[in-house]
C-alpha cells in the first residue's frame, strides 16, 4: 500500500508541476485544473516517503500547489469605482424577467453579459432603459457576448475576431476605462486556441485601465488568466467561488478582473446554469499609496 501511495504522489507531483506551466503550452493548463487534488496527494507523499530530500520534495509542490489555489479565494475590501454585474445567461434561459429584476436592483455601472442568444436576447431590450448604451458581438447563429453601461461609450465599440471578447470604453471619474465582456472556450483538447491568440491581441491594445468580467472556462490560477492579467495590468477580484457546477462537481470559472481587484458576491443561478458576480472594483490605488 505504500509503494502504491507513493506512486500515486510521484505522478501528482509531476503533474502540478507541469501545471504551473501552462503559460507556455495550453495542456498544461488543462492540468492545472486538476492541482487541488495533486496538492494533496503531494500532503500524503510526505507522510509515505522516507529520504528527507523526497520529503522536501512533496512538502515543496505541495505548498505551492495548495497556496497558488487558495490565494484567489481569499476576500477582497470592496472598490467604490465601478459596479459590474456579470452572468452567463445560457442560451434557452427561461428566468429573464427575474435576471432583470436582479440587476436593475444591483445598482451597477455596467453588466456583462455571455451566452445571449436568440432565444433570451429580449433581456437587452428590457435593460434598455436603465443600461442605454449597449454592444452586441454575434460570434455564431445562436449566440453572442453582449456589454451593457450606464454612461456613454466614448469611441466606438467593437468585438475580437472569435468568440472571446465585447470590448468598449467609458469614462470613469474623467479618465478612460475600457470594459471587456469575455466569454472563452474550453481549454485543450477543445480547439480554442484561435480564440485564446485572438483575446490576448485585443487585450494588448487597450490603453489605460481595464475591467474584465465573464465566463473563463478554466480555474483562476490558470495561465490563460495570469496572462490576460499580465497583458491587462489586472488582478482578480476576490473571493472567487464556484459558479458552474459540471456533474455535481463545483468549478469556479467566472471571474471579474480589475487593475486594484475588489469584492465579488455571487448571485443566484435565474434560469442559468452558472450563478451571476456582482463585483464591487478599485480602478487606481488610493492617492496616499502612489
Amino acid at each position: 500500500m505504500r509503494s502504491i501511495l507513493l506512486g500515486l504522489a510521484c505522478i501528482a507531483g509531476l503533474l502540478a508541476i507541469i501545471g504551473f506551466f501552462g503559460h507556455l503550452q495550453r495542456s498544461f493548463d488543462t492540468v492545472s485544473m486538476g492541482r487541488p487534488v495533486f496538492g494533496m496527494l503531494c500532503v500524503i507523499g510526505v507522510v509515505v516517503a522516507k529520504p528527507i530530500w523526497f520529503r522536501l520534495v512533496f512538502s515543496t509542490v505541495a505548498v505551492a500547489s495548495l497556496l497558488s489555489v487558495a490565494y484567489p479565494f481569499l476576500p477582497q475590501d470592496p472598490g467604490s469605482d465601478l459596479r459590474v454585474y456579470s452572468k452567463n445567461l445560457w442560451f434557452a434561459n427561461s428566468e429573464i424577467p427575474a435576471l432583470v429584476s436582479d440587476i436593475e436592483a444591483s445598482r451597477v455601472d455596467a453588466v456583462m453579459l455571455q451566452e445571449v442568444s436568440d432565444e433570451n436576447r429580449v433581456i437587452l431590450d428590457l435593460l434598455k432603459q436603465s443600461f442605454p448604451h449597449q454592444h452586441f458581438c454575434r460570434f455564431s447563429n445562436w449566440s453572442g457576448i453582449a456589454l451593457l453601461s450606464r454612461h456613454p461609450f466614448e469611441s466606438a465599440p467593437h468585438c475580437s475576431n472569435w468568440r472571446a471578447v465585447a470590448v468598449a470604453p467609458i469614462r470613469v471619474k474623467n479618465e478612460r476605462v475600457w470594459l471587456v465582456s469575455a466569454h472563452i472556450p474550453w481549454p485543450w483538447p477543445h480547439d480554442s486556441s484561435s480564440n485564446e491568440t485572438d483575446v490576448e491581441r485585443v487585450l494588448a491594445e487597450l490603453d489605460g485601465p481595464v475591467v474584465i468580467a465573464g465566463d473563463f472556462n478554466i480555474m483562476p490560477w490558470s495561465g490563460r488568466v495570469g496572462r490576460i492579467a499580465s497583458i491587462t495590468n489586472t488582478q482578480l477580484a476576490g473571493p472567487v467561488r464556484p459558479t458552474l457546477k459540471f456533474r455535481h462537481l463545483p468549478l469556479p470559472l467566472d471571474f471579474v478582473l480589475a487593475p486594484e481587484g475588489g469584492s465579488t458576491e455571487l448571485r443566484p443561478l435565474l434560469g442559468s446554469d452558472h450563478a451571476g458576480i456582482l463585483a464591487k472594483l478599485t480602478l487606481w490605488p488610493p492617492k496616499d499609496s502612489q
